[in-house]
């Protein structure tokens, strides 16, 4: 064998820095950066392939390249893979391989030799900016795969399993290599397994032009006529073209739409975006590269990654690509005729719009998306390293410096004289579809096909993969670090392991989702924490969890993470924290704290600033000043209604042309104007746009657009409440200083949360069927409170920029208080300074002592509304919880003022005693709405800021979507019922949320967020078997995906067998029946098995009931125990813990926790339980925490929150 010699007198084999040889071919083709260097300390060059390689046999440079790899792959892998059953010593191992290589040409590769061999390969990668995460991705290994069909199921399933963790994990599936010294293996024609098509169509390209000569080979080779439905458009996915062996022939295949679901491109500001229709698909998964490790070519290796927002930008924009930017531009309202000899800046403010609608979209979307500015810092922290320890790595400059802002970051001119150079394992170019398509169907018509290639650019694509670190430090404060684990990221993403040695305490805070189950979301980032094994040891830990008390596994993720600590070593110092939404939390909270603080005090190295926090926690004089320095650093200035008109009014005329306002205020008119534009986005607001009920609109041509601001500012609709507003001279500029700046601070918020029309609400239940279990409820109780209700509501998302939506995700309903203007009128009649309904408040803080952040967690409320002008009634509907338990420290507060002395020692008793609170709560409710009926006393006493500093807001409920956006168009459905719960007495209360969505009427505004829900969609190959189980309501989200299957069994896809468990009370309470005969009856669903709980003559009957009687588990105990079943639960809590029991009953523990292992049970769980139907007892321990650990908590502690709070929350 030839031995290739290098600069330095050294071989590449003997290099120190195992590198192996260098190659110019195919990256760069030139030598990019200083050629006169070596690629590392040792002096190694590139050369020209020919030259290495021209005194060698095929099977010379295979031992070669195979030795090369071996030695390197012991360098990095011995330590961890000695000791593993069959891993050889290198010497073993290297005399095999050239043993085999001798007599056979060729050898094996060992799984972990190929996944490192595929991981080295990315790393090597000079044109990826996103090598960070080489040593995570993962192997599929279909090296046994022969056929066609079964290579089409193999990319399926890496699609399943990347489209199923959001992109956020990077697959490679390797395929069998070729023979030596030839490029035969298995291809695949396609450069990405989702790509979209491109039509010619009367004379201009509809689709992707890069693809249209792709798509003219399809239809003229493989006679493809397009979508299986018929219709063409701008976003048809192309089928994939498998060939398996050179000698047979390719086959098409349609890729199931479930496996690729578009990202809709939306802004969270310019709905007008919606429209144009833009969308992507959700992953970059690379196809049309060889991959070539020590020695062996592997021809077929789809490899994915997740894409960055520069990258997919381009893709709409480029002239040879979608091309959006005219239009794009023009729908913003940009004019972009440019005249000659102006510049076109109009083409920089598209581009940094369509950049954020991108991010924006991925994210809502859920799939992974990192930003141009974060890609290229991780790249060159980690370039840097790189050199520092490995002391090489191929870089193209042109190729990771991204294409917007680039020169803005420390890589711009830092890479400027990094080196290009070839390094196997590589990923390599492969044959294109034009040389594969004339060595299988022969030469083409040389004149046609250059009359039609100039229509088509094809790019020889090079893997890109980028990453998005969701989960990176949220804030870093003194000595303390917080952590949100709901993200894409692992442990080792976050480089957790590093900081807990060093740290004094962690703190894990979580919600609790699903019956009693850590969030979907940081789940990946707990599994690899714990894995690596007593990373805690001796750790002292902290736990707290969030939840509610109406579900029966009270706090489990908290549980869940408590048995986690011990057993990977760590102890609590504290008891659990349990916070109960239910119950009231602040008591608990504070009790909590107390504990935490005070045991951290004792301890011998305990900090300053830990013993003064515990001085301050057990000093309540001290915090009762606190608390009343943060109330004076906000004041609130009350405005009538006709005062703020007549202001309102003056502004819009000054807008109209006066010269200056009446009040000679000339520079604030002009930013009163400016804020308004600003706000409107180009809409032209007038008084005259409310309509009869008040309700404010704008409007852009024939279109409307309604948008509120983002999860807290929904509800302040600042610019409804200045049309309806006004001050008068008596208040000086104050008023037009508070509309200027409410103007422009609406103008600076997100705008995410949208706000549709009620279409229809039908009642399915409820009209005249009355609830055993309610009737003991008080009879005055408004809206029917006692009634049990079902409603089918339907909203119009048409004027809400039509956002997507997939069955099993979540609508989060913002909810309006459902009392009387009578009530509400006597509720602020109590406060002093003679308050009405109408009359505008206004809010300024100004207080160097107080931060915001101290502002936002002590007062929510007022922090909120902070240069806002709001309606008092509008107020009192929407924001303020008055359905709410008065929290303790409120009582002690509320205790100061009474005026009577037994309405001051009940208020003083509840304030202090936990147990004559809840006593107090479970017997009358405790609600802010009668605390001047409980204590007449108070009446005249209270404050309106006494209120907003101490009340808490409305928070939204989640609901599941029931309908499926393909069968209804620009709708949106959700099943409703009114939610009952008790707080622990006899007294049965109901859901805000739920009464306000069951009394709605049609024409009436619904506030609302989309959240999508991965963990709940249907299928990703639409031919799995499927199970639904689910009781009353809980249908809701199964209703969205039986139309789900409707709709794809319509397009031709091949549709597994489904099955549907439903229970309901009665017969007569069965919802939808007309629709689920109509399933079955046109195949969607294979047959349905029905049970009722209390229908007369008859013996009860639950869906547990009906799963194990032998007729139905003769049919679903094997679909239960097949490989491609799903099993859907949706119900109460309570239910779907003992549906699991029933499925281990009917198969086995070991396949159901198969189903939960590899995500094929989903639940979505709901619903309330009274205290005497409990199943699991709940611990009465005082804990809890809200919203982060206070400001003083600056030692050294890691803060690690897995908060979602979708789930757990009375609605």
């Amino acid at each position: 064998m030839a031995n290739i010699s290098h600069a330095g007198g050294s071989s590449t084999g003997r290099c120190p820095f195992k590198h192996g040889t260098v190659y110019t071919r195919p990256y760069p083709g030139y030598v990019h950066g200083n050629s006169k260097r070596g690629i590392c300390p040792n002096g190694c060059k590139a050369e020209m392939n020919s030259d290495i390689t021209e005194d060698e046999s095929i099977a010379e440079t295979m031992l070669r390249e195979a030795m090369e790899y071996l030695e390197l792959y012991y360098h990095e892998r011995n330590d961890d893979m000695t000791g593993t059953n069959g891993f050889l010593s290198k010497k073993e191992r290297m005399a095999q391989v050239r043993k085999s290589i001798e007599e056979t040409g060729t050898y094996v590769h060992t799984f972990d030799e190929l996944e490192h061999g595929a991981r080295v390969a990315w790393r090597n990668a000079p044109k990826c900016s996103n090598r960070k995460y080489w040593q995570q991705l993962k192997l599929l290994d279909c090296r046994d795969v022969d056929t066609n069909q079964e290579m089409f199921h193999s990319c399926i399933k890496h699609l399943t399993k990347v489209v199923a963790c959001g992109s956020a994990e990077a697959y490679v599936t390797v395929f069998r290599p070729a023979k030596p010294g030839t490029s035969d293996g298995p291809r695949i024609w396609n450069d990405q397994l989702l790509q979209y098509a491109a039509y010619n169509q009367d004379g201009h390209v509809v689709g992707d032009p890069k693809n249209l000569r792709f798509t003219q080979m399809l239809e003229e080779r493989f006679g493809w006529t397009g979508p299986p439905d018929g219709i063409r458009g701008a976003y048809d996915y192309l089928p994939l073209v498998i060939q398996s062996n050179p000698n047979d022939n390719p086959q098409l295949f349609e890729v199931p739409l479930e496996c690729a679901p578009a990202v809709h491109i939306h802004h969270p500001e310019h709905p007008e975006l919606s429209e144009l229709g833009m969308q992507w698909y959700p992953i970059p998964a690379v196809c049309a590269l060889d991959m070539t490790v020590g020695g062996i070519l592997y021809t077929a290796v789809p490899f994915n990654g997740w894409y960055a927002n520069t990258e997919v930008l381009r893709d709409l924009t480029d002239e040879g690509r979608y091309n959006m930017l005219v239009p794009v531009a023009r729908a913003l309202g940009l004019d972009p005729d440019t005249k000659p000899g102006d510049e076109p800046l109009w083409r920089d403010e598209v581009m940094t719009i369509l950049n954020k609608a991108v991010y924006h979209s991925f994210k809502v979307a859920k799939f992974a998306m990192v930003g141009h500015h974060n890609l290229i810092d991780m790249f060159w922290e980690w370039y840097k390293d790189e050199m520092h320890h490995r002391k090489y790595c191929p870089v193209n400059w042109k190729w990771v410096i991204p294409p917007m802002s680039s020169s803005i970051n420390k890589a711009y001119l830092g890479l400027n004289k990094a080196q290009e150079y070839t390094l196997k394992p590589a990923y390599l170019y492969g044959k294109n579809f034009l040389t594969l398509e004339r060595e299988h169907f022969g030469n083409r018509d040389t004149t046609h096909s250059m009359r039609m290639f100039f229509n088509a650019v094809h790019l020889a694509m090079f893997f890109k993969a980028y990453a998005s670190k969701l989960g990176s430090i949220l804030r870093a404060c003194s000595h303390v670090t917080f952590f949100d684990c709901c993200g894409t990221n692992s442990a080792d993403d976050l480089q957790i392991i590093p900081l807990l040695k060093s740290t004094t305490l962690c703190i894990f805070v979580t919600s609790t989702q699903g019956n009693g189950e850590l969030p979907s979301l940081s789940r990946k980032f707990f599994s690899t924490l714990f894995k690596k094994g007593h990373v805690l040891l001796d750790k002292p830990c902290a736990v707290l969890g969030l939840g509610s008390s109406a579900y029966p596994i009270f706090c489990g993720a908290a549980a869940e993470l408590s048995r986690e600590i011990a057993a990977n070593g760590g102890w609590e110092i504290v008891p659990r924290g349990l916070c109960d939404a239910v119950k009231g939390e602040d008591m608990t909270f504070q009790t909590w704290t107390a504990m935490l603080v005070n045991e951290l005090a004792n301890r011998p190295d305990a900090s300053p600033l830990v013993l003064q926090l515990s001085d301050r926690i057990n000093d309540l004089d001290q915090t009762n000043n606190r608390r009343k320095t943060i109330l004076e650093s906000v004041s609130v200035h009350i405005f009538t209604s006709k005062e703020v008109k007549e202001a309102v009014a003056n502004s819009f005329v000054s807008r109209r042309g006066s010269g200056s306002y009446r009040h000679g205020l000339t520079s604030r008119r002009s930013s009163i104007a400016s804020s308004r534009r600003s706000s409107s986005n180009g809409t032209e607001h007038s008084l005259d746009g409310s309509d009869s009920a008040g309700r404010f609109t704008s409007r852009r041509g024939s279109n409307q657009f309604q948008r509120l601001n983002d999860d807290s500012s929904h509800l302040d609709k600042s610019l409804n409440c200045v049309v309806e507003v006004d001050v008068n001279n008596s208040h000086g500029d104050s008023i037009y200083e508070a509309i200027a700046k409410a103007l422009l601070r609406n103008s600076r918020q997100r705008k995410d949360v949208f706000e549709g029309i009620i279409l229809s609400r039908e009642d399915l239940l409820g009209r005249k069927e009355i609830d055993e279990d309610t009737a003991r409820m008080n009879s005055d109780d408004e809206n029917g409170g006692g009634r049990r209700k079902t409603c089918l509501l339907k909203i119009d998302l048409s004027l809400c920029g039509n956002p997507p939506y997939q069955p099993g995700d979540h609508v989060q309903v913002y909810p309006h208080n459902t009392i009387s203007e009578e009530k509400l009128g006597a509720f602020i009649g109590h406060l002093t300074g003679k308050l009405s309904l109408d009359d505008q408040m206004y809010i300024t803080f100004e207080d160097e002592e107080v931060s915001l952040a101290e502002l936002a967690v002590t007062a929510p409320i007022l922090h909120h509304n902070i240069d806002q002008i709001v309606e008092l009634d509008y107020f009192l509907r929407t924001q303020a919880s008055l359905e709410a338990p008065i929290p303790t420290q409120s009582c002690l507060d509320l205790a100061a003022l009474a005026t009577s002395a037994k309405d001051n020692a009940l208020l003083e008793e509840r304030g202090k005693n936990k147990v004559e609170y809840d006593r107090m709560l479970s017997l009358c409710g405790m609600k802010w709405m009668d605390v001047f009926d409980i204590f007449p006393s108070l009446s005249g006493q209270v404050t309106l800021p006494f209120l907003l500093f101490n009340m808490k807001m409305n928070h939204p409920r989640s609901y599941s979507v029931a309908s499926c956006k393909s069968c209804v168009g620009m709708e949106l459905d959700l099943v409703v019922g009114t939610f009952l719960f008790s707080r622990g007495g006899s007294k049965i209360e109901t859901g805000v949320c739920s009464n306000f969505l069951t009394n709605v009427k049609e024409g009436d505004q619904i506030t609302f967020k989309i959240e999508s829900n991965p963990s709940f969609h249907h299928p990703l190959d639409p031919s799995s078997n499927v199970i639904f189980i689910c009781t009353g309501t809980g249908f809701a989200p199964i209703r969205g995906l039986l139309q789900k299957r409707s709709y794809l069994r319509a397009r031709g896809e091949q549709m597994g067998a489904a099955y549907l468990v439903f229970g309901s009370r009665t017969s007569n309470e069965g919802l939808f029946e007309d629709e689920i005969e109509e399933f079955v009856e046109e195949g969607t669903l294979t047959d349905v098995y029905k049970c009722y709980s209390r229908e007369p003559g008859t013996k009860k009957q639950y869906t547990t009931d009906i799963m194990q009687s032998e007729e139905v588990e003769r049919v679903l105990a094997p679909i239960i125990e097949s490989d491609d079943c799903h099993v859907y639960v949706c119900g109460s809590a309570n239910m779907a813990e003992m549906c699991k029991c029933v499925m281990i009953e009917m198969t086995s523990k070991f396949h159901v926790n198969k189903l939960i292992e590899e995500g094929r049970l989903h639940c979505d769980v709901f619903g309330a339980l009274t205290p005497d139907k409990s199943l699991i007892p709940r611990p009465r321990s005082v804990e809890n925490f809200r919203s982060g650990v206070p400001r003083a908590l600056r030692s050294s502690w890691h803060y690690m929150s897995s908060s979602n709070f979708s789930a757990d929350l009375p609605v």
